[in-house]
């Protein structure tokens, strides 16, 4: 495990934080360690994962719709995702090849340790922000094309 990791690791242990399932990639150059967790939007469990390796970037990444993005759907929600980004400056939503809306906070840090209460607390921004907003935000992905 890269030492940011585990630095991150030793604060959920201290804290006595235990909502992360901690997966080390294999054979990894950059010693990948992804914290496994779920994000609540209202009564929605959203898979989300804190992906830590030895770059000076972390990723905090939530998928909030599932493959969703179709070609009759697809103009109307770039284009809404396009309008999220602009009004959101924390975090930036995108479609992955798979068609999944995903929700990504990119967070800067050194080579040796990570920030726990950094991190708490842009859950905490990402949380606030899917429990005010989810339903508006769902309400605009399912709206009928016809």
């Amino acid at each position: 495990m890269n030492k940011k990791a585990e630095s991150f690791k030793n604060y959920l242990e201290a804290n006595e934080i235990n909502a992360f399932v901690i997966e080390e990639v294999e054979d990894d150059k950059n010693e990948t360690a992804i914290f496994r967790t779920v994000v609540i939007a209202s009564g929605q469990r959203l898979p989300a994962a804190l992906i830590i390796d030895k770059s000076i970037f972390s990723l905090i990444r939530v998928q909030i719709v599932p493959q969703v993005l179709s070609e009759e759907n697809k103009n109307r929600l770039l284009q809404f995702v396009n309008e999220e980004n602009f009004r959101y400056k924390p975090f930036k939503f995108y479609f992955n090849p798979a068609g999944n809306l995903l929700l990504d906070v990119c967070i800067i840090n050194s080579n040796e340790e990570i920030d726990g209460k950094k991190i708490s607390l842009i859950f905490n921004v990402i949380n606030n922000y899917l429990n005010d907003s989810y339903r508006d935000l769902m309400k605009a992905i399912w709206q009928d094309e016809s």
